[in-house]
């Protein structure tokens, strides 16, 4: 039976077993961290993709929320306002939105608003976000 210097009873092979511990190695050392550093950028990346998602769809909502605030306001009283309704009802980060509005082919009438993808992160992507709704005119 082997002791340590402090006098204890060193650890045999069936505690390290079933304990999981074992002899430290100097070459094992500096690994966890190693480990972490070749994941980090794909854990970064996978927070900017996700919050990018976010993002866009928040953007859509607002859109849709916009769109139905300015037909409603066309279905009520022909078209008068019913842009203005629509531009207020977005939020100030959508501000340049193109909205527009007119007679749809059911007698009634539609507001259609639309945005480029708001992209936080330098990315190159052209892509125009747009809702369209129609409501008959009552």
């Amino acid at each position: 039976m082997s002791r340590r210097p402090d006098g204890r009873r060193a650890p045999g092979p069936l505690h390290r077993l079933l304990t999981g511990s074992r002899p430290r190695r100097d070459a094992d050392r500096g690994g966890p961290i190693l480990e972490f550093a070749a994941v980090l950028p794909l854990l970064l990346l996978t927070v900017v993709v996700a919050f990018e998602a976010f993002l866009a769809f928040v953007a859509i909502e607002r859109l849709e929320s916009a769109a139905r605030a300015g037909a409603r306001v066309a279905g009520t009283r022909q078209l008068d306002g019913a842009e203005a309704a629509a531009r207020e009802a977005l939020p100030g980060w959508l501000a340049d939105a193109n909205v527009t509005s007119g007679a749809n082919d059911e007698n009634g009438y539609y507001v259609e608003v639309s945005h480029s993808l708001p992209i936080v992160f330098s990315v190159d992507i052209d892509l125009t976000l747009t809702r369209r709704v129609d409501m008959p005119d009552v």
